[in-house]
């Protein structure tokens, strides 16, 4: 079937040889070209170099001064926040070379290490507190697992023993605290808030971390086990989407905090890595709560149906990025390449100002305006509005997210390349400018990316490797491309990858070309979506900029974003022509603005009859959805 240069047609039936992957070492695949820029942007300009100084739920360090009590709805939230801050800026910081960020977060790492008890205790809780269990509203597991993976990713970054020491002793002192006869969920159906308790489950990110860097099995039973507690807890209950009961239940719809249920997946990935069929339920579900744009819906909880309007939230594109990494490394399956690119460069770049400077809480593909008075399902009982508007924090309703987004671009690089288990070989599992360096066998290996993807269709490679090495290389194969070609070496196609097998000599460089038709994809309500690759396109709607006045912080307003003439929102909806090649548009690719800079212009666009629609990431307000004329 393969021939030099060019394969011929996909065949899905071909079985993957490699089994699961591994994930490479944090620090492994840095980022180049705008993806560097970016993230370098977001550190020097916007707010993820100085969220701790703009909000006050991160600047609190509760691992330092600690709760004397357990329970209390919401007491741990400003630990997740900075726990989420530290992570994200730690691994931004290394990522993007940032020597004085670097320099911060290493001092603000050993502070967090001093905080460490005596007996390994690092966590939220003054000593009568710890580990409560019956069932209490409570963050323990869920803040020292923010703490443990702050100090893991700082070891694999830096190499520093300390971290990685102090990661350990903390998570043995919590091993000897729970178990069959002492669980962590409680026993008794609620359906009361329990959310730090459920956030709980995802300790166990912290427990495969620590299982890659020691390959201590007890990290992986403790991760079982947490799960099957989880399982135990009668349902229904708060967050209880991924229970093994109601992922038995086809019929069963998710319905809980969109955050848990996609960071739960990583918990079920790890902690019943043998079960494919409760992963695979898992996914198919949150197929059908996902929009065209990569995002599962949730405004904040899952409800619905995936239509343009319907609200998701950044945290949630933030966990979902993560786990769609740790599934891929699980499964092998290049179609969560294809889900990881949509989310990253769709939703989550039409959520936040390309300056880096704030984000929505909470967006639709569709966004006719962003304005604090808009209602979510949140607000219609609390009484409490302002997630779609623009922020640095968002302190006023929840101060999540922002510390979340830092840490989207970092595990998008990071997830860029695995490792095959079964024999030599790399694997890529999602594309754009970056470079790898790790070690395969007895050879350094530096595998170069140099592309403006996904902005343009091809991605120039570059192997070179210290010493003469047989090993593979596997290129994802996208399930949306008409044909690839891989220009310059041999490749076969094997389940959905174009696998390269040979032994390679100093430096070999081949090019990955993708035959890229537009496409419509229907929306739950029969609207279409048109992409082309992983963009979504988007008809632009004009805007203004209208600034919320801050006491607080002055120079980092929040914004709202207005249509510059509301007969905009009543325009005509384009139609679009599903059956026509390309659906009835042109490519075309407008004057040349900042490479480094993409989202703040248009790189690519997509043209007919008048009509000119434009990336997502770049059209801050815009119309997702249009007419199929197949419908009309």
């Amino acid at each position: 079937m393969a021939q030099e240069g060019h394969i011929a047609g996909r065949s899905p039936q071909a079985d993957w040889p490699g089994g699961p992957l591994r994930r490479l070492r944090l620090g492994s695949i840095a980022p180049k070209g705008w993806l560097l820029a970016q993230m370098r942007r977001d550190l020097e300009e916007g707010f993820a170099g100085r969220l701790d100084e703009l909000s006050p739920h991160v600047r609190r360090d509760l691992f330092r001064d600690r709760l004397e009590e357990a329970s209390g709805h919401a007491a741990w939230w400003d630990a997740e926040s900075r726990g989420n801050w530290l992570w994200g800026y730690a691994m931004l910081a290394d990522l993007a070379g940032s020597e004085a960020h670097v320099r911060r977060a290493g001092e603000l790492v050993e502070a967090l290490r001093a905080t460490q008890d005596a007996d390994g205790y690092l966590g939220i809780h003054a000593p009568a507190a710890r580990c409560p269990s019956d069932g209490l509203e409570n963050g323990e597991l869920w803040a020292q697992s923010r703490a443990l993976l702050v100090l893991l990713a700082h070891h694999e970054l830096t190499g520093d023993t300390a971290s990685l020491e102090a990661a350990r002793r903390a998570a043995d002192f919590t091993l000897q605290r729970y178990g069959d006869d002492r669980p962590h969920f409680a026993r008794h159906s609620t359906q009361d808030d329990r959310t730090g308790l459920t956030h709980g489950l995802c300790f166990a990110d912290a427990l495969e971390m620590l299982h890659e860097a020691t390959g201590d099995e007890r990290y992986r039973s403790f991760a079982e086990w947490l799960l099957r507690d989880f399982d135990r807890w009668p349902v229904p209950f708060p967050n209880d989407d991924l229970a093994a009961a109601n992922l038995s239940d086809p019929h069963r719809a998710l319905r809980g905090h969109a955050v848990h249920t996609v960071e739960h997946l990583r918990a079920v990935a790890f902690g019943a890595s043998n079960d494919r069929t409760r992963i695979h339920a898992a996914l198919r579900k949150l197929l059908s709560s996902t929009t065209p744009s990569g995002a599962v819906i949730g405004d904040e909880s899952l409800h619905g149906l995936p239509g343009p309007t319907a609200a998701y939230e950044y945290c949630t594109l933030t966990e979902l990025s993560f786990s769609l990494a740790r599934l891929a490394q699980s499964t092998a399956d290049p179609a969560l390449g294809d889900w990881l690119e949509r989310l990253v460069f769709n939703a989550a770049q039409g959520a936040r100002r390309a300056d880096g400077r704030a984000i929505s809480y909470l967006t639709s593909d569709t966004r006719l305006d962003a304005v604090a008075s808009r209602p979510d399902s949140y607000s219609l009982l609390t009484g409490r509005h302002g997630r779609f508007k623009l922020s640095p924090t968002h302190d006023d309703v929840a101060c999540c997210c922002n510390p979340n987004a830092t840490r989207l671009l970092p595990h998008y690089v990071s997830s860029m390349w695995m490792a095959r288990v079964d024999q030599p070989g790399l694997v890529a599992l999602a594309y754009g400018p970056g470079e790898l360096r790790t070690t395969v066998g007895t050879s350094a290996v530096v595998i170069r990316q140099e592309t403006r993807y996904p902005f343009e269709d091809e991605v120039r490679f570059t192997v070179e490797v210290s010493s003469p090495t047989r090993m593979s290389v596997a290129l994802r194969w996208p399930a949306w491309v008409r044909h690839a070609s891989v220009d310059g070496v041999e490749a076969v196609e094997r389940a959905g990858w174009l696998v390269i097998e040979r032994r390679w000599e100093g430096g070999v460089s081949f090019t990955l070309r993708l035959d890229t038709p537009v496409r419509a994809e229907a929306y739950a309500g029969g609207e279409i979506a048109v992409l082309r690759g992983p963009l979504q396109f988007v008809e632009p709607i004009p805007h203004v900029v209208r600034t919320l006045e801050s006491l607080e912080r002055a120079a980092w307003p929040d914004e709202e974003l207005v249509p510059l003439d509301v007969r905009d929102i009543a325009a005509v909806t384009p139609l679009v022509e599903p059956s026509a090649e390309d659906c009835g548009f042109e490519v075309t690719r407008p004057a040349q603005g900042d490479p480094d800079d993409p989202w703040a212009w248009v790189p690519v666009a997509l043209e007919r009859s008048g009509v000119r629609l434009v990336p997502m990431g770049c059209a801050p307000l815009r119309r997702a959805a249009f007419i199929s004329l197949a419908g009309t």
